[in-house]
C-alpha cells in the first residue's frame, strides 16, 4: 500500500534532498562535429573535452560526437540555438546564414596569410565581429580552433589558370558570399550541404569544390578527385560554438575554465594542422593527385569585386570591419 505524504511532510522531504545534494552538481556537455576523428577538428574537440572535464574536477563531463552523428554543420548550429546540443565545431561559412557578420571571415582572400588570420581571430578585430553573437544568434563563439586555406579539387582536369577553372561544375557551401565568389570567378556553382558533398563528387553530380588539403585527404576526396589547384581563395577558420542555454548553466569560474580548455585545444589543433600539411601533400601525390599552381592575380582581381559588392550591400559597419581586418595585416 502506497502512503501519500501530507504537504508538510513533502516539503520536509524536499528540503532534506536539497541539503544532501552535492555543492556543485555535475553537468553533461554534448559537443559534435562532422569530420573524421583523425582530423585536427578531432584534435580540438577531444583535447577540449579532456581538459575541460579535468580542469573542472569532473564537475563538467564532456561527451564528443564525431562524424556527422549530430547532423550536418548547419543542423548542429540550429541545435545550439534550440539548446538540444551544447557545443559544435563547424566551418565559419556554415554559421553565416545565422549570423551574417561571420561572413567577413568568408570573403575570398580577406585573410591574406596564416599570420594575418591568427592576428584577426585572436585579437580585438575578431571580438568586434562576433561580440554580438550571443544576443543576436543565441550562440557564443568561444575560440577559432585553427586556420588553413581552401584549394580547388576536381575530377576532370588540371587547372592552370582561371580560364581552366570556369567551365567546371563546383559544389559550394550554402553561403551567399561563397556562391557569389564562384560566380565572380566565372563558374555556375551548386550550393550543397557538406554532408552530401563526397557522394556528389563520386557520382559526378559536381566536378569538384574546394577544401583544405588535409580535409581532402581525411575525408577521402582524393580517391576520386585527382586534380588540386592551389588557389587558397578561402580561409577555413572553424569556430568552436557553445549554446547560450548551456553557457547560462555555468558559474563564472567554469566559464573561465572553458576558455582555458578551448585555448589549449586550439593550440593543439593548430599545431596538428601546420605539422600535417606537408606530409598530407606527399601522401596525396603518392595516391596519384596532381597539383597545379595557377596565377592568383585574376582570382584576386575578381575577389575584389566581391568585396566591393559585399560592403555596398551590407553597409557602413561592414566597411569599417573590412578596414580593420586589412589594417591588421600591417
Amino acid at each position: 500500500m502506497i502512503r501519500r505524504l501530507g504537504m508538510g511532510a513533502a516539503i520536509a522531504a524536499a528540503s532534506l534532498m536539497i541539503a544532501l545534494a552535492p555543492a556543485s552538481a555535475k553537468k553533461l556537455m554534448n559537443i559534435g562535429y562532422a569530420t573524421s576523428d583523425a582530423h585536427p577538428y578531432g584534435t580540438f574537440m577531444n583535447t577540449f573535452a579532456e581538459r575541460f572535464t579535468n580542469l573542472t574536477g569532473g564537475e563538467i563531463k564532456v561527451k564528443v560526437h564525431c562524424c556527422f552523428k549530430m547532423g550536418g554543420e548547419q543542423d548542429m548550429f540550429k541545435k545550439l540555438q534550440l539548446g538540444t546540443l551544447d557545443g559544435t565545431l563547424i566551418a565559419q561559412n556554415n554559421a553565416g546564414p545565422f549570423y551574417p557578420k561571420i561572413d567577413l571571415l568568408v570573403l575570398p582572400y580577406m585573410l591574406q596569410s596564416y599570420e594575418h588570420a591568427i592576428k584577426v581571430v585572436d585579437g580585438p578585430v575578431g571580438q568586434k565581429i562576433w561580440g554580438d553573437m550571443p544576443k543576436e544568434a543565441g550562440v557564443h563563439l568561444v575560440k577559432i580552433s585553427l586556420v588553413s586555406f581552401r584549394h580547388v579539387y576536381n575530377t576532370k582536369k588540371a587547372i592552370n589558370n582561371i580560364a581552366d577553372f570556369a567551365p567546371l561544375k563546383y559544389r559550394v557551401p550554402k553561403n551567399v558570399v561563397m556562391v557569389d565568389t564562384y560566380k565572380a570567378f566565372g563558374s555556375d556553382p551548386v550550393p550543397m550541404a557538406w554532408s552530401e558533398t563526397l557522394t556528389a563528387v563520386q557520382t559526378g553530380t559536381v566536378d569538384g569544390g574546394d577544401l583544405p588539403i588535409d580535409v581532402i585527404y581525411a575525408q577521402k576526396f582524393h580517391e576520386v578527385a585527382k586534380h588540386v589547384a592551389m588557389t587558397g581563395h578561402f580561409a577555413l577558420a572553424p569556430p568552436f560554438f557553445v549554446s547560450d542555454r548551456f553557457m547560462q548553466k555555468l558559474t563564472p569560474a567554469q566559464k573561465e575554465t572553458m576558455q582555458m580548455a578551448a585555448d589549449i585545444a586550439a593550440a593543439a589543433a593548430r599545431e596538428h594542422t601546420l605539422a600535417g600539411l606537408a606530409g598530407v601533400k606527399k601522401k596525396l601525390i603518392a595516391s596519384g593527385v596532381k597539383f597545379t599552381e595557377p596565377d592568383k592575380k585574376p582570382f584576386i582581381s575578381a575577389a575584389a569585386k566581391v568585396h566591393d559588392a559585399f560592403a555596398a550591400k551590407r553597409g557602413a559597419a561592414y566597411v569599417e570591419l573590412i578596414k580593420a581586418i586589412n589594417d591588421a595585416a600591417n
